[in-house]
């Protein structure tokens, strides 16, 4: 079973549960990249990719994303969001919202750079390899506090 099916039918629970889950899709913190904030979005079905969504599935992949960039935008020091698919580690559609913090540029030696400008894309590969974790080390006070925040802003 993919990882993203596991975690839809609860097999799998990513740090700090589910963030929000409705009939379609479905919003989590990233299993094993310890950054705070970065969200996993993706359809309770299984597609593989964007062309196979429903217009339903869309609609609330458009919606929730909007929450989890908002949520993102008021946390302190996010500059920046991006949201972005790749989809070569697992084939089930999923959107990245990726948090970038000023302390992941503080470091120049890191390629994250192209023409003097951060490179976004650049970025993700340098953080994706850098933070990387295993799940039962994602527990820290920042990425708890992070998903709670998150989590409050779908509250009624």
């Amino acid at each position: 079973m993919c990882l993203t099916c596991s975690i839809v039918k609860a097999d799998i629970l990513p740090v700090g549960g589910i963030i929000y889950k409705d009939d379609y899709v479905v919003l989590h913190h990233c299993i094993d990249i310890n950054i705070p904030g970065y969200l996993i979005l993706s359809p309770l079905r299984h597609v593989e990719s964007y062309s196979d969504l429903n217009q339903m599935e869309i609609q609330h992949i458009g919606i929730i994303m909007k929450f989890g960039v908002t949520a993102l935008e008021k946390m302190d020091g996010v500059e920046k969001v991006y949201v972005a698919n790749f989809g070569e580690e697992t084939t089930h559609f999923h959107m990245h919202i990726f948090p970038r913090y000023k302390w992941m540029l503080n470091d120049l030696s890191k390629n994250i750079y192209t023409d003097n400008k951060v490179d976004g894309a650049k970025l993700f590969c340098f953080c994706r390899k850098h933070y990387k974790t295993v799940p039962n080390r994602m527990k820290q006070n920042n990425v708890l506090a992070a998903i709670e925040s998150i989590r409050n802003l779908f509250l009624p």
